[in-house]
């Protein structure tokens, strides 16, 4: 309202007290549910109750301050989703006391051109002792708080100090710095239109319920989308994460490689390939392979059969919903037989905002475990949030893989199948951060297990875990063409004629077109072949004829790897690549 009368504007008659009301308690909901604070936000709920006609939308929110152009501004630099509104609308109405000129370099009144250091020493600290550190916003703000302000600075509690300013800093998130190179003082190009503009296409703010103060208290910030009945979202806190991150990294807190930071389940968009999932980066691929033979797995099973090479964006994007669901789903069905109980419980784990994955100091908190008793209501809250799982700069498949965890009960449960052999940690990634077999296997058949033939074996004493029952879709390996494995026939004989292929330290796939044209042992059948990571842009079918002869080689000639493979299960077939230049 003062903004508006400062800028000589009379305030729209519609502009009810109960409407600002109403938008001012929304901003302060929205700004508590962003940082975490449920606890404070259950107080303001007993307090002030919502009422029928509370904002709880923050789309609702955003179009009603008219504030798209501001929350586009900050979308176009990144910081929209971690950012709440009440702090884009507290800079920008600093900033505009003396509005930047997009030709100008020079800085509203009391904020540098350049960025200020983010912290000021304390001035009299003693020799010897540490001195305490006093953000330079804080130190700034001292000027105005008169002799009670100046005396909380010196005694180092800068937060009680900010609180009597009206709490521009607060424990536990870190504040805009507003003349740093990440503000909008530094962006430029700020004037007065970006707090009143009227609508503005594209703008994806988000619109989960923040108001909602029955998270409990351990409760994150909630991704957008809304949750469903019985779903009760937690954080999934500290002592898990670390417990994650010892079970994938080998130790507790460790960073994921940027490879993996930044991969979703995106397709490639490929006209002639639209089934297939884009890997950007090496050592996701056990992941993505995985997903991508379930997918596949999905358009055979569906009725009528679709065709993978001929699929519609909605018919491959319910399909990969199912593949995420039903491989979780299968690992909670597992983990309940293990335990012997009667109902299984999948877990969903997902990332603030548009899925960034946190650091892991923050992961504990920042993390949402979402828990379900129902494979109907998993897949639909898969399917909902399925754009966050995509997004190419979100952390989707770690989400995932973190998920495929809880669901099996948690790092111990996983470990319980994975062969301890004292000679290393038991990990779900590699050297290089590439997946092991076991995390594909636990995307595949529900269960980590660390090998590739049937059912358990004793070694000398120690139970080498292998594949308990028919997979619903296969592994090939070339290490089996080198002696150095043997996969059973419950993965070379899945239940859908998928497999995933494992060569040179990477995972692909090949498949049947339709589950009528699986392959027969006496004639010739077409497989066609997709490598997630390859940018491949045309299709690759095979010719496998079981009964054909192989061409003569010489001892020099180069044998394509992918035909060693497909010959450990179809011994001495002839493989035709049917004009493609075959891949060495």
């Amino acid at each position: 309202e003062a903004h508006t009368r400062a800028n000589g504007r009379d305030r729209p008659s519609s502009m009810s007290a109960r409407n600002i009301h109403l938008h001012a308690e929304a901003l302060v909901r929205e700004y508590l549910a962003k940082r975490g604070h449920s606890r404070t936000l259950a107080a303001l709920d007993e307090e002030s109750p919502r009422g029928p006609d509370a904002i709880s939308s923050r789309t609702a929110l955003v179009h009603g301050l008219k504030i798209e152009k501001l929350v586009k501004h900050h979308k176009e630099h990144g910081d929209a989703a971690a950012v709440s509104l009440l702090e884009m609308v507290s800079e920008a109405l600093i900033l505009n006391e003396r509005p930047l000129r997009r030709d100008s370099q020079s800085a509203p009144a009391g904020l540098n051109a350049t960025a200020e250091p983010r912290f000021a020493t304390q001035p009299n600290a003693r020799a010897g002792e540490r001195p305490h550190s006093v953000p330079a916003s804080s130190a700034s703000l001292a000027a105005g708080l008169g002799d009670r302000g100046a005396r909380t600075l010196a005694d180092g509690d800068y937060r009680s100090a900010a609180s009597h300013a009206g709490g521009a800093d607060r424990a536990g998130w870190s504040r805009p710095d507003l003349g740093g190179p990440g503000s909008l003082a530094a962006k430029g190009s700020l004037d007065g239109t970006l707090l009143v503009e009227e609508d503005i296409e594209d703008v994806d703010v988000g619109d989960g319920d923040f108001g909602s103060s029955s998270l409990g208290r351990s409760a994150p910030p909630m991704p957008s989308g809304a949750v469903g009945a019985g779903v009760r979202p937690r954080s999934l806190g500290h002592a898990a994460a670390d417990a994650l991150s010892q079970l994938f990294h080998g130790r507790p807190g460790a960073e994921w490689m940027a490879s993996w930071v930044r991969q979703g389940f995106g397709f490639c968009d490929v006209p002639a390939l639209p089934f297939g999932l884009r890997q950007h980066r090496g050592g996701t691929c056990g992941v993505i392979a995985a997903v991508q033979a379930l997918l596949i797995r999905e358009l055979h099973e569906h009725r009528p059969p679709l065709d993978p090479l001929m699929v519609t964006r909605e018919q491959r994007d319910a399909a990969l919903a199912q593949a995420l669901a039903g491989a979780l789903w299968r690992i909670a069905e597992c983990a309940a037989g293990d335990r012997r109980v009667a109902t299984p419980r999948a877990a969903l784990v997902l990332f603030p905002g548009r899925m960034a994955l946190p650091a892991p100091r923050e992961m504990g908190a920042e993390a949402t475990v979402l828990e379900f008793e129902s494979a109907r209501a998993l897949e639909e809250c898969v399917r909902d949030r399925l754009p966050l799982l995509q997004r190419a700069d979100g952390a989707g498949v770690i989400a995932f893989a973190y998920a495929c965890v809880l669901s099996a009960g948690g790092p111990d449960a996983v470990k319980a199948h994975m062969d301890a052999t004292g000679l290393a940690p038991s990990t779900l990634l590699g050297a290089h951060g590439y997946c092991t077999q076991e995390l594909v296997h636990l995307v595949v058949t529900g269960r980590a297990t660390s090998n590739v033939f049937d059912g358990d074996k004793d070694l000398d004493g120690m139970t080498m875990h292998g594949i308990k029952e028919q997979a619903p879709v296969g592994v090939l390996s070339l290490f089996e063409h080198y002696g150095h494995v043997e996969v059973g026939a419950k993965l070379k004989a899945p239940r859908t004629p998928v497999w995933i292929t494992f060569m040179e330290s990477h995972y692909t796939v090949a498949f049947s077109r339709t589950p009528d044209a699986a392959p027969r042992p006496d004639g010739p059948f077409d497989l066609y072949y997709y490598d997630m990571l390859a940018n491949q842009d045309y299709v690759i079918r095979l010719t496998v004829d079981p009964a054909g002869s192989l061409p003569q080689r010489g001892a020099r000639d180069l044998v394509p790897p992918l035909e060693d493979t497909l010959r450990t299960k179809w011994k001495g077939a002839a493989v035709n690549w049917n004009g493609v230049d075959p891949l060495l």
